[in-house]
């Protein structure tokens, strides 16, 4: 499938059930080395690329969106999202009293949060570095994702900087079904192998199953 507008990047996400966006274990299977040429960061593009399409995707909230593949970004379908859920919780558990836990209540508390926002929350702004780790495996745990962008403009209305994200939970961004699966972790986690592994023809099931733990 190639990539070249925000709706064949939907399609694909979809499609495919998980799509990191960078290259990974499994070849060929990323937005990256899908994108046609000078589309990825839209460099031939008048309307952006891939990576601006992104918040468009997420907005429209038919996948979840996050640092969900070894902590590298992602999407993940709504039809896989329960399952991946179910797996990752049960993987990547939450502790009590831990960095992870509050940041969670904090995102939970205010149905979402940027990272600036929760260090001021938690009292460790300025500490630039301090929870971007934290955020990371609470992405990878499938106890946060990326709800949104949020942007700076100019005084002409001109966008400029990188997005900055907006963090919330699968519940509170797509309902409460999202993390209903229905079966154990390890169940879960058969189902989505078998699931993508139909959808790559030729693709190393080992390497598929290694992209989703």
């Amino acid at each position: 499938m190639i990539i070249d507008s925000k709706d064949t990047l939907e399609a694909a996400a979809r499609h495919y059930g998980v799509l990191p966006f960078f290259t990974n274990c499994v070849d060929g299977f990323s937005v990256e080395e899908m994108a046609a040429p000078g589309i990825l960061f839209g460099d031939e593009c008048d309307d952006y690329g891939c990576w601006d399409w992104k918040g468009p995707v997420i907005r429209e909230q038919t996948t979840a969106y996050g640092k969900f593949f070894r902590r590298k970004a992602g999407f993940v379908s709504l039809d896989l999202l329960p399952h991946f859920l179910n797996y990752r919780r049960d993987a990547y558990a939450l502790h009590p009293g831990t960095i992870e836990a509050d940041l969670l209540e904090a995102v939970t508390r205010r149905e979402g949060a940027t990272s600036a926002e929760l260090r001021r929350l938690l009292g460790i702004a300025g500490k630039r570095h301090s929870i971007e780790a934290p955020l990371q495996r609470l992405q990878m745990g499938g106890h946060l994702l990326i709800a949104d962008f949020e942007y700076k403009y100019t005084r002409l209305g001109d966008r400029y900087g990188w997005g900055v994200a907006l963090y919330s939970t699968p519940e509170i961004w797509l309902g409460e079904s999202a993390a209903q699966a229905g079966c154990t972790p390890a169940e879960s986690l058969h189902r989505m192998v078998t699931a993508v592994s139909s959808r790559i023809p030729g693709a190393d099931i080992a390497m598929i199953r290694r992209l989703l733990r």
